[in-house]
């Protein structure tokens, strides 16, 4: 390892206990990642909390940590909380009518949230969003070229592509304590250059479009880098809907859409100037087999349904109040956001809307993430490809087998207000 002096004193304890260990475990990561240098962080970062996010060799106790906070220890850039505490993971907000113990018990929501490790935290800067999609809250975005280590599916090549800052999946508490991150990968320049071309029969436009071809992305590329052609201009939704599925379906921490995002101003641009490796066309036959594969269910009854995965934005949360006003949900309805946003929706108007509908408005977390669904629920609708595909690995076995329906938005807003599935692949 090529290390400064400041960091191999680090790594030496001549720094203290917390610093030693932070520098152990970045130094082996690289050593992991193949890379014999590190580089310092100019941009903003994020890890799953409570836990430091580092492998549990490279732990420490709670008491190691305050001595440095009580010392005036500050995390080096800004950084973020990534979901709600980890460990027992639960809702942040609307918890009380959610329907589902312990997580509507309040002293189950007290004793998940109020740790000594994520006050600590808050004392060092940490600003807690407490979820999957905190960027969409945070109100400060690193800029192009700028060095970050954020974690989270969706979130990664959100920095990556649509950001144009630098990031793997790196977060934890040592590169936002020490503000620095394994040189290596989406940090080198060399690497974040497209490797193939992904063309498709038809014109990618709608949500759920960018969310199948997403998933058929992530399984073809694997961890290569794509530029995408045939696109429409993606929103934000989009942008989200193709990050997650792609960070699903394969490892896609950096794609481009010529035209769209900041790197690729053309596909030659993407592409270094190179010849791509492959050229590879997604038909519609393609796309709805990744579709079917998404769907697992064995009839057409649905008991609930869940939407916001990744959590809802605020135009999302705008957009699906209109379609539930005046409306009756007849199973129970969960849609996930921010918690931030979660009280900005309650001061629009949203959160009234979609409880008259008789919707709960929900934040911080979602089905996949607390490990199940309500007693006695076994069909559950969503719009994400992510949700459907994590939350069917949580119900392997056939005895206790989980329909699970995957469509757009009106189709799962249709199945809740009918209790039937009618979605299908157009």
């Amino acid at each position: 390892m090529i290390l400064t002096d400041e960091e191999k004193r680090m790594l030496d304890g001549e720094r203290g206990f917390v610093p030693r260990r932070c520098m152990e475990y970045l130094v082996d990561m690289a050593k992991v990642a193949g890379t014999d240098r590190l580089v310092d962080l100019d941009g903003t970062a994020d890890f799953h909390v409570p836990s430091t996010a580092m492998v549990t060799h490279y732990e420490f106790p709670v008491e190691e940590l305050k001595k440095i906070v009580d010392a005036g220890a500050t995390f080096k850039v800004p950084t973020f909380s990534n979901k709600s505490p980890w460990f027992g993971a639960t809702f942040v907000d609307g918890w009380e009518n959610c329907g589902y113990p312990p997580h509507d018990d309040p002293a189950h929501h007290a004793k998940v949230m109020e740790r000594e490790w994520m006050e600590l935290y808050r004392r060092m800067g940490m600003i807690t969003t407490y979820s999957c999609a905190s960027y969409l809250a945070e109100s400060y975005w690193p800029t192009p070229g700028q060095h970050c280590a954020w974690n989270e599916s969706s979130a990664v090549p959100y920095c990556n592509a649509v950001l144009g800052a630098r990031s793997n999946i790196d977060g934890s508490f040592a590169s936002a304590f020490l503000g620095k991150a394994p040189y290596y990968g989406m940090h080198v320049t060399e690497n974040r250059y497209a490797t193939v071309v992904i063309d498709t029969e038809r014109r990618i436009e709608s949500e759920i479009e960018w969310d199948v071809l997403g998933f058929a992305v992530g399984e073809e590329c694997r961890l290569a880098v794509p530029a995408l052609v045939n696109t429409g201009k993606p929103t934000t939704t989009k942008y989200l809907k193709f990050n997650t599925a792609a960070n699903t379906g394969g490892s896609i921490a950096m794609y481009h859409v010529p035209g769209s995002t900041p790197e690729a101003p053309t596909l030659e641009f993407a592409l270094g100037g190179r010849k791509p490796q492959r050229v590879v066309v997604i038909d519609d036959a393609w796309l709805a087999r990744t579709y079917e594969k998404l769907n697992d269910h064995r009839g057409d009854r649905v008991e609930m349904v869940s939407l916001g995965c990744p959590h809802m934005n605020l135009v999302d949360l705008m957009r699906l109040s209109r379609k539930l006003e005046g409306k009756k949900v007849k199973v129970p309805f969960w849609i996930m956001t921010v918690p931030t946003l979660y009280h900005t929706a309650e001061e629009l108007g949203y959160r009234k809307i979609f409880e008259d509908a008789g919707a709960r408005l929900l934040s911080g977390t979602c089905p996949a993430a607390i490990d199940g669904l309500p007693e006695g629920i076994r069909a559950l609708a969503v719009d994400a490809a992510k949700q459907a595909y994590y939350i069917s690995g949580l119900f392997p076995e056939a005895d206790d087998h989980l329909d699970v329906f995957y469509g757009t938005q009106d189709d799962c807003i249709g199945a809740a207000l009918t209790g039937v599935w009618r979605g299908e692949w157009k």
